[in-house]
């Protein structure tokens, strides 16, 4: 049973961290992406383009910073959970998506760096 009448600012807190959290989840995906080599197809092979072979160091440093913002939030908002998000409509899992995805990419961006 739900005693509150409506949501309070911690309530509305965690709502919005999630979405951010969704928005970051989303970024980091992008710039992963971005940052990652590209692949030869037989496309490529056919009209002889030159690919990158690397990874992309500008957007690596960019990967590392974002990651380390999402684990902030992350924290954050597990922190805020624990102690205010006890009922069945409070919004949980977009923080553990990111906290998880943020510490296996600044994990595989470290290695290749």
């Amino acid at each position: 049973m739900d005693r509150r009448k409506k949501n309070d600012f911690w309530a509305r807190l965690l709502f919005y961290l999630n979405i951010t959290a969704s928005i970051l989840l989303l970024c980091i995906l992008l710039i992963f992406h971005r940052a990652r080599p590209e692949f030869e197809t037989l496309f490529d092979r056919f009209y002889k383009l030159n690919l990158r072979k690397t990874w992309d160091i500008q957007y690596l440093y960019y990967l590392i910073y974002i990651v380390c913002f999402g684990i902030c939030i992350s924290i954050t908002g597990l922190f805020l959970r624990k102690f205010r998000g006890r009922r069945e409509n409070d919004h949980k899992k977009a923080l553990i998506i990111t906290g998880i995805v943020s510490l296996i990419l600044l994990f595989v961006s470290m290695n290749v760096m």
